[in-house]
């Protein structure tokens, strides 16, 4: 009988453990205006940090804002983007220009980072003057087993 438990409680540890690897994850955050994480042009600040216990693979990131990125209904150039970074490795998707709302997706995406790396997302202004507002940025990720650097197929630094 106890072992039967044993087992029991093996099997159902490791599917906990599996389904955990398989099933995306969400670490999501907002900012309100860009400019308020940009100290001058130039320059970025952290919007969020995020420190995995385990090694993640980041999957998507995605973005949904209010308003896009002009400067009196003019295309900013450069685009502001969405970073999420280690420090050594980042990705970031641009904010699309518009006065109107606005949303950008990496698509599918493969970016390996390893146990507890000190993971931000920043905001990287764009031209001076070009102030996105209202954003939701989600990053999908799953949890790895180990740790693989992917080269992602998007924008990448």
């Amino acid at each position: 009988m106890i072992f039967s438990t044993l087992v029991l409680t093996a099997v159902i540890l490791s599917l906990n453990a599996h389904a955990q690897s398989a099933v995306p994850l969400l670490w999501a955050s907002y900012i309100d205006v860009a400019s308020n994480y940009s100290r001058s042009y130039g320059e970025s600040t952290v919007v969020s940090r995020f420190t995995p216990g385990t090694p993640i693979t980041v999957t998507r990131l995605q973005l949904q804002a209010a308003f896009g990125s002009s400067i009196n209904s003019h295309k900013c150039n450069p685009l502001p983007k969405i970073s999420v970074t280690d420090g050594t490795f980042n990705y970031s998707i641009a904010i699309p220009p518009s006065t109107n709302s606005v949303h950008a997706d990496s698509g599918p995406i493969a970016v390996s980072f390893p146990e507890n790396a000190d993971l931000v997302l920043k905001a990287l202004p764009g031209e001076t003057g070009c102030n996105p507002g209202s954003i939701n940025v989600t990053v999908q990720y799953t949890v790895s087993s180990e740790f693989k650097r992917h080269s992602p197929s998007g924008t990448q630094h």
